[in-house]
């Protein structure tokens, strides 16, 4: 996706900054939802009423050659409608340092790279009926692109300690170029696993597996992620972090992965705070 160009930054931990300073000062006052996973969604939602806030950080790094380290930045608003319907508006930001990387141009910027609107519909709630069900919606625009994302959320609990989700999702991609348009299709199947360990701590494990289908015809390429996330929440607010190395990729681009679409490992923090 192409972005708005915002001057260059020299510092590449300097976007950090507002987030974090933003999450210190709201963490003491604030009681938060949790959420146990960061790249698999789960089916339970906001209450009717109910207001969050989320930070996401997440960092990327790695390719076939050269350096190559990119923060994506989202800070999501969410409502709660009904009982069974939420929605959500998202600010996206990225800071990318590319240096000698095969089929890149060396860069060293940040950028807004759009607004999103996210819709969530619980079809079964996971604490009332054996699996949770929820419709998920978002479109992101950033002027001369646009994206739209559907996704089926699937959640199983098994008594107070276990949590199981699946997602299912589809992502279409347009950008619009003075010689035309380019498309793209991208498919993601992603779960995870989580045990409570305490009242505060759980462990779990996530794994996706992703796919892009440039002009929304063949395949091109597909990569596997697997990693631990761990979780902690008290009755103000909660984390959670993953961290996702890849660990086998088509076309092979070097050591049975591939790093020219993606990153050799993901790592992703999310912070939620309710109000």
């Amino acid at each position: 996706m192409k972005s708005t160009l915002i001057p260059p930054a020299r510092n590449l931990y300097r976007p950090l900054l507002f987030p974090v300073a933003l999450l210190a000062s709201a963490f003491f006052a604030a009681r938060a939802d949790e959420r146990l996973f960061t790249y698999t969604f789960e089916a339970e939602i906001l209450p009717q009423g109910g207001v969050e806030f989320e930070q996401w950080l997440t960092h990327r790094r790695g390719k076939q050659g050269g350096v190559f380290s990119a923060w994506d930045f989202r800070e999501e608003m969410e409502f709660g409608l009904t009982e069974e319907l939420t929605s959500a508006l998202y600010l996206n930001f990225r800071n990318t340092h590319s240096a000698g990387v095969p089929g890149r141009v060396d860069e060293d910027r940040f950028e807004f790279t759009g607004v999103s609107s996210e819709w969530k519909c619980q079809l079964s709630n996971p604490n009332m009926k054996p699996v949770g069900l929820l419709a998920y919606a978002e479109g992101t625009y950033e002027g001369d692109a646009l994206e739209l994302e559907e996704k089926l959320v699937l959640q199983r609990n098994f008594g107070e300690s276990w949590v199981l989700a699946l997602n299912a999702t589809v992502e279409e991609e347009w950008e619009f170029e003075a010689a035309g348009t380019d498309r793209e299709l991208s498919l993601e199947l992603s779960g995870g696993i989580s045990y409570r360990v305490t009242p505060h701590w759980a462990l779990g494990l996530e794994g996706r597996n992703l796919r892009t289908f440039p002009d929304f015809a063949s395949e091109k390429s597909s990569a596997w992620f697997v990693g631990p996330a761990i979780h902690y929440g008290t009755g103000k607010w909660w984390a959670t972090l993953t961290v996702l190395p890849q660990v086998a990729g088509r076309p092979d681009t070097r050591s049975g992965l591939n790093l020219e679409e993606h990153e050799r490992i993901e790592v992703r923090l999310i912070a939620g705070i309710n109000f």
